[in-house]
């Protein structure tokens, strides 16, 4: 909480821009907030104005919604997990 504040703060002010990734899929794959994916981008949504109320300068901030991002590159994104999927196995991976 405000100790991220504080960080993305520092490196904005240095001119960098910042990128959140809202995990709301992922989320939802480890069954937060019983799987719901409204519910999962309410808490979402809190967490932003959470960084908000802590201070958190948003002008050089974004927010991605991972099945926003996802779905605007399905074309892209599904081959992809595909080819990682078909090249690797459980054992390999752990």
């Amino acid at each position: 909480g405000v100790m991220k504040a504080i960080n993305v703060n520092k490196l904005t002010s240095a001119g960098c821009k910042m990128k959140f990734w809202v995990a709301d899929w992922f989320a939802q794959l480890n069954n937060k907030m019983g799987g719901d994916l409204k519910k999962i981008r309410t808490v979402g949504r809190y967490l932003i104005e959470i960084w908000k109320a802590v201070g958190m300068d948003l002008e050089n901030v974004e927010f991605l919604w991972s099945s926003d991002e996802i779905n605007a590159r399905a074309h892209e994104y599904w081959p992809l997990v595909m080819d990682i999927a078909r090249r690797n196995n459980l054992a390999r991976i752990v």
